[in-house]
């Protein structure tokens, strides 16, 4: 089809705008920021207690690793004799009292002491004692430094073989030295149940005033979405006035331009062709050759003729006269005459269509039948239009099928200083339509246009 430009008409936001009820917009518009505002919440809920979560992490960690050099500073080291390094009993026997008496309790529920070369030489489940486990990079640094350290422990690990592999546990590592100077590594495991909890403090700390704050704003907001939505209902008031004046203007300019050449320069040519006959005829009758005053005289009717076919595309009085399958068919019934075969269907309640429509419909129509006859090489082209019943809700569609050549490539440029498809689909885009234009090389081009019914 001409101009071979893929052309396409964005729609939705002026379909939207199409039927703009005060109330109905203004409330879906104002419905529309308020999800949206809840939708805000509900991530800001869900970042809070991600964010929430690690702080109380950072200081469920933060407190294990006081409490652990807290208590092994003030209660274990003082307990320690030389006896121990070599898990002597009396030495083991004097610090498990110290353990069990004053140490184990509330969130700490379980000890060890690790000699550098990775053996527990106590632990308050005696199984452990005499047990020999690798020491991690953490711990030796650990021991190695002289500085404590503290984590999430990894129950998987052997030396954990005894825990309930269901309570998550925290673990700090704090260096702790006997009376005769041996270095020796003092790990507590506390439950993890504090990070929860020291989490949740955050979270009711920070929640109500964040959240208070956005609901504030939300509210604060809505007068002006309501004023937003007013403007926007104005503004497309007058964007449809003003397309209605535009279009009605077109017509009316095409309506005078098609009557003055009608009533001018037509009549004018027609009697130029009438003399140029009556003039060969008197000259033939006088026995003079008239061939030539026969030949102008015939070619004055034809450019009359094809004069005639363009006021009738420039203004069709069979559209406002008969309306729009009548306009078709005028236009199916000349592209028939250039020897392709048409079929016209017409689908729903056309006569019900407002003017806009109507006309942008039977331009569509005619842009793609006169592509046809003069590009595509088809021998069949197709118009079908399709509007819907009351109640469907669906646009008004109308194609124009035709069974030539197709288009090779994505685009090819329009001709210099003629709109064809591209200034038909910046129309279609000013009524909330969309144009497109479908075609695979060899097998034919379809045009379709989607009006919505207003």
């Amino acid at each position: 089809m001409g101009e071979r430009a893929r052309a396409t008409a964005p729609a939705a936001p002026a379909r939207e705008a199409a039927a703009f009820d005060d109330h109905v917009s203004i409330r879906r518009l104002v419905l529309r920021y308020v999800a949206t505002a809840a939708i805000t919440l509900v991530a800001v809920a869900l970042v809070t207690a991600i964010v929430a979560r690690r702080v109380g992490t950072s200081t469920a960690i933060d407190d294990a690793d006081r409490t652990g050099r807290l208590i092994a500073g003030s209660a274990v080291e003082p307990a320690l004799q030389d006896g121990i390094v070599d898990l002597d009993p009396v030495a083991t026997a004097r610090l498990d009292a110290v353990v069990r008496g004053q140490v184990l309790g509330g969130s700490l529920v379980r000890v060890k002491l690790w000699r550098a070369d990775g053996t527990i030489v106590y632990s308050d489940e005696s199984r452990l004692i005499g047990q020999r486990f690798e020491l991690d990079d953490d711990e030796l640094t650990s021991l190695q430094s002289g500085q404590s350290d503290a984590g999430i422990t990894d129950l998987a690990e052997p030396e954990n073989r005894y825990e309930d592999s269901a309570t998550r546990l925290l673990e700090v590592y704090v260096p702790v030295r006997t009376a005769g100077g041996t270095d020796l590594l003092f790990e507590a495991y506390f439950r993890y149940g504090g990070v929860d909890e020291a989490g949740r403090r955050v979270w009711e700390r920070f929640a109500p005033v964040m959240f208070g704050a956005l609901v504030v704003v939300t509210v604060m907001q809505i007068p002006s979405a309501v004023s937003l939505a007013r403007r926007l209902r104005r503004t497309q008031r007058q964007r449809e006035a003003l397309l209605r004046s535009a279009i009605e203007a077109t017509d009316a300019e095409r309506r005078r331009i098609a009557t003055d050449l009608h009533d001018g320069v037509v009549q004018d040519l027609a009697g130029v062709g009438f003399s140029l006959g009556a003039a060969a005829r008197e000259a033939e009758a006088a026995g003079r050759d008239g061939a030539e005053l026969r030949r102008a005289s015939e070619q004055v009717r034809e450019g009359v003729r094809a004069l005639r076919s363009l006021l009738v595309e420039i203004y069709p009085p069979s559209l406002a006269d008969s309306g729009l399958q009548s306009a078709l068919s005028d236009l199916t019934a000349q592209v028939e005459s250039r020897g392709i075969a048409t079929t016209l269907v017409v689908d729903g309640p056309v006569a019900g269509l407002d003017g806009d429509t109507t006309r942008l419909l039977y331009r569509t129509a005619q842009e793609g039948l006169r592509n046809v006859v003069a590009h595509a090489g088809a021998t069949h082209v197709e118009v079908r239009v399709d509007v819907p019943t009351n109640g469907d809700g669906g646009p008004a569609v109308l194609e124009v099928a035709d069974d030539g050549r197709g288009i090779e490539g994505e685009t090819v440029p329009v001709p210099e200083g003629h709109l064809g498809l591209k200034g038909l689909a910046g129309l279609a885009a000013t009524m909330g339509a969309s144009l497109m234009l479908d075609t695979t090389p060899g097998r034919g081009t379809t045009l379709r246009l989607e009006v919505p019914v207003r």
